[in-house]
């Protein structure tokens, strides 16, 4: 700026005045007192003449600010291009990273909701099957194993029931075989009574051999032939084959029984360790789902604060481009006025017209 100082010094060099001339002169120096800068270069100009400086340095001094303002009109579109251009990499690169981690949220929330909710209320389902499978099937043994311990309870009575009645028909036989071999008179009518006492009492809890034996001791009561004693002998004997025979199958039902019954166990036993097993393995993988949603929810909440971060920044960066845009248009504006302000000085210069305006300027008191 201090060449500026010899914008002017040309203007003492003037020797014609033309009232035209004048004129266009005065407009021009009105023109550049409306800036600043203008202002700066008539003072600089009113010095330089008043000193009687050389017109060339004036006029080069003009050249050198229009050159420097020049340049820093230059370095300025150069900063504000490399400003620009570093806004426009970090907003794609931020644009590029809210893309992304929108992505990222979206299938994170879609897992959630899609995959892992649905698949932990259907584990939980599961279980809870599972577990009602477990408590049916305990139930189902412990009704069993009462109704089997009744059921043997019931063989256990039969068997002692036909074991009582065995007895009785075998007194029963003793006592026909000892009237058959002599042993005993048919005239002994009250040691016969006894005998069939005993026996009656025997088979009362056999309703089924009780009145068949009960009705063959009546009539041995009443008869003394032989021969019809042993066809009483020959009827208790085939009762009691037939009462053995009935134990036989009675315990051979029970053992058959029984043997089904341990399948029966083995079978409530091993379904309830497959449901067991079944639980575990439902509960490891429900435990699985849950560990799942909760980093998932934990990535999911950590990429909303990044989403929101980025969005943050990315306005940031925007206000930011905007405020230097803003500043830059301002400086621009300025440089402009000021280079236009230089260029027209350097016309006004270089002018017909000059050096007139200048010494009449000069004549009254300044250019200012």
């Amino acid at each position: 700026m201090r060449k500026v100082s010899l914008l002017l010094l040309a203007l003492i060099y003037v020797n014609a005045i033309d009232p035209s001339m004048v004129q266009l002169g005065t407009a021009k120096l009105d023109e550049l007192n409306q800036s600043n800068l203008g202002k700066m270069i008539l003072e600089l100009a009113q010095t330089h003449a008043e000193m009687r400086g050389p017109l060339d340095d004036l006029v080069t001094a003009i050249g050198d600010l229009e050159n420097e303002l020049t340049a820093e009109l230059q370095q300025l579109d150069d900063d504000y291009t490399r400003s620009t251009n570093q806004h426009a990499a970090t907003q794609e690169n931020l644009d590029i990273q809210i893309g992304q981690t929108e992505i990222n949220i979206f299938n994170q929330k879609d897992f959630i909701d899609a995959i892992l909710l649905p698949s932990i209320d259907q584990t939980n389902s599961k279980i809870e099957r599972l577990n009602g499978y477990i408590n049916d099937n305990r139930d189902n043994l412990s009704k069993e194993t009462f109704n089997r311990q009744k059921q043997h309870q019931q063989f256990l009575d039969r068997v002692s029931e036909h074991q009582s009645a065995i007895s009785a028909v075998d007194e029963a036989i003793q006592l026909i075989n000892a009237l058959i071999n002599g042993n005993i008179s048919f005239a002994e009518k009250g040691t016969i009574n006894q005998a069939i006492d005993r026996i009656n009492t025997k088979t009362q809890k056999t309703n089924t051999v009780h009145p068949i034996v009960e009705a063959l001791m009546s009539l041995t009561q009443n008869f003394s032939d032989q021969e019809q004693a042993k066809k009483i002998r020959d009827l208790l004997s085939d009762t009691r084959n037939q009462l053995v025979a009935s134990l036989n199958q009675e315990t051979a039902d029970e053992n058959q029984i029984e043997q089904t019954w341990v399948e029966r166990q083995k079978t409530l036993n091993t379904e309830y360790q497959e449901f067991k097993r079944s639980v575990l393995e439902a509960t490891y993988v429900l435990a699985t789902y849950q560990s799942k949603l909760k980093s998932t929810r934990e990535a999911l909440a950590e990429n909303e604060s990044d989403l929101q971060n980025f969005k943050d920044s990315l306005q940031q960066d925007k206000d930011a481009q905007a405020q230097e845009t803003q500043i830059y248009n301002e400086l621009k504006s300025q440089y402009l006025i000021q280079l236009q302000t230089t260029r027209n000085a350097k016309e006004f210069v270089n002018s017909a017209e000059f050096s007139t305006v200048i010494r009449q300027k000069l004549n009254q008191g300044g250019l200012i």
